[in-house]
C-alpha cells in the first residue's frame, strides 16, 4: 500500500512546497513517466478488462503469426475500427500481452502530457485531481482511456478555431470508442460563460432525465455488444449513481463560489464548458453506473478549472491557499483515491501487492487471476510469446 501512498505524496509535497503557478517542466517530464512505468509494468494489476484485451490482442497476433490477413483474423471484430487498427498495428511489433498494455499506456499517459503541457497552469495540483478522479482507470479500461487522452489533444485545435484539426482528432476518438462521439459537443457550446442560473437550471434539467432512465437506456442500447456486456461484469465499487450526485455537487459549489476568478478568455471558457458537461453527464446517466464513464471525456475540464480557481488571485498572488482551495482539493482527491483503491481491493485484489511482469511468477493473493487468467503459461514465463517479432525471424 506505501507504494500507492507515494504516489500521492510526490504531487501533493510538490505543490505545498512550490511557490505561485507550478509549471516546473521536468517535473511533469517525470512524474508522467513514472505513472506510465508504475501502471504499463504492473502485472495485470486493475481488474478483469486487462485479461480481455489481453486476450483478444494474444488471437490477434496469432493470426498474424499464422499469416492470417486482416479480414480473417476474427478477434479484430471485437473493438471498434480505430482500436481493432491499433492493436493490429502493435501485434506486428510484439506478440506479447505485457508489451502491448505498456505500449498503449504509454501512449495514454504521453498524450496526458500533452495536455499538461499545453494548458495547466499548475502541474503538481492537476496530478493531484487525476489521481483522485483518474488514475486507476488507466489499469484496466484502456480502450476509453486511451480514445479520451487522444481526445484532449484536439482542444488546441478547438481553441485556435481550426475545424478541420478538431474534427480529424475527433474522428479518431470516435474509432478508438464510439462513447467519444460525445467530444463533439465542445464544438456546438457556445463560447460564452453562462449566468450561475443558467448553469443550475440546465444541470437540474439534466438531473431530471437522468433519473428517467431514459439516458441510461439509450447508453445500454448504444454499447449492446457482447464485448462491453463482458466486461462490465467487473465493477469499480459500488454506489457509483450516488457518487455522481456528491461529484456534482461538490464542483458545482466549488466553480460557482469562485466563477470571478475565472477570466473570459477562449481557453477558459472551453475548458469551462468541458467542466459543465462532465457535471451534466455525470446527471444525465445518474442510473448507470458505466454511462457515466462518458463524462470523462470531459474530465480535463474540471481539472484546468479547479487548478485555476485554486492557483489565481485577483487580488494577491502571493498565497496559495487564500480560500484554502488547494488545501481542500487534496484531501477530497485523497479521499476518493483511497476510495477506488480500497474498494478494488476488498473484493478482486485488483491494485495490491503491487508486482511488474519483469519478474516471473504471479501474485498472492490473486482473486482475479484465480478467475480470469485464459494462459498459466504467462504465470511461469512472462515473455514466453516473443516480445519482438524481429525475435522470431533472427531465431528462424
Amino acid at each position: 500500500m506505501w507504494l500507492y501512498f507515494i504516489i500521492f505524496a510526490i504531487p501533493s509535497l510538490a505543490y505545498l512546497l512550490g511557490r505561485g503557478i507550478n509549471r516546473n517542466k521536468t517535473f511533469l517530464v517525470l512524474y508522467s513517466v513514472f505513472l506510465a512505468l508504475f501502471v504499463g509494468l504492473s502485472d495485470m494489476l486493475g481488474g478483469y478488462d486487462r485479461y480481455i484485451y489481453g486476450e483478444v490482442f494474444d488471437s490477434i497476433a496469432d493470426g498474424i503469426t499464422n499469416g492470417f490477413g486482416y479480414s480473417q483474423i476474427e478477434a479484430l471484430t471485437t473493438y471498434e475500427l480505430g482500436y481493432s487498427f491499433l492493436s493490429y498495428i502493435i501485434a506486428w511489433v510484439t506478440e506479447n500481452r505485457y508489451i502491448y498494455i505498456l505500449i498503449i499506456t504509454l501512449i495514454i499517459y504521453y498524450c496526458l502530457y500533452k495536455t499538461f503541457e499545453r494548458h495547466i497552469t499548475n502541474y503538481p495540483l492537476a496530478f493531484i485531481i487525476f489521481l483522485g478522479m483518474m488514475f486507476f482507470f488507466t489499469f484496466t479500461y484502456l480502450r476509453q482511456v486511451v480514445a479520451f487522452s487522444f481526445a484532449w489533444l484536439g482542444i488546441q485545435a478547438l481553441i485556435k478555431e481550426k475545424k478541420m484539426n478538431f474534427f480529424f482528432i475527433l474522428l479518431i476518438t470516435a474509432l478508438l470508442h464510439k462513447s467519444g462521439i460525445v467530444f463533439a459537443f465542445l464544438w456546438l457550446m457556445p463560447i460564452k460563460k453562462w449566468k450561475e442560473s443558467q448553469v443550475c437550471l440546465i444541470l437540474l434539467c439534466c438531473a431530471v432525465v437522468g433519473l428517467s432512465g431514459i439516458t441510461s437506456g439509450l447508453y445500454d442500447a448504444f454499447t449492446s455488444t457482447g464485448f462491453v456486456q463482458s466486461t462490465n461484469e467487473y465493477s469499480s465499487g459500488g454506489g457509483a449513481r450516488i457518487a455522481y450526485i456528491l461529484e456534482v455537487i461538490f464542483f458545482v459549489w466549488i466553480i460557482l463560489i469562485n466563477y470571478d476568478r475565472i477570466e473570459p478568455t477562449r481557453e477558459n471558457i472551453i475548458f469551462l464548458n468541458m467542466a459543465w458537461a462532465f457535471c451534466a453527464m455525470l446527471l444525465l446517466f445518474v442510473r448507470s453506473s458505466d454511462g457515466g464513464r462518458v463524462a470523462w471525456f470531459f474530465v480535463i475540464g474540471i481539472i484546468y478549472i479547479i487548478t485555476l480557481i485554486a492557483t489565481v488571485n485577483k487580488i494577491n498572488e502571493r498565497l496559495m491557499f487564500k480560500n484554502n482551495i488547494a488545501l481542500m482539493m487534496i484531501v477530497v482527491m485523497f479521499v476518493l483515491y483511497m476510495r477506488i483503491y480500497v474498494a478494488w481491493n476488498t473484493t478482486n485484489d485488483a491494485l495490491y501487492p503491487y508486482k511488474t511482469f519483469i519478474t516471473e511468477g504471479r501474485r498472492y493473493p490473486d482473486r482475479m487471476a484465480d478467475r480470469y487468467e485464459y494462459d498459466f503459461q504467462y504465470t511461469y514465463k512472462k515473455f514466453y510469446r516473443p516480445a519482438l517479432r524481429f525475435m522470431n525471424q533472427t531465431s528462424e
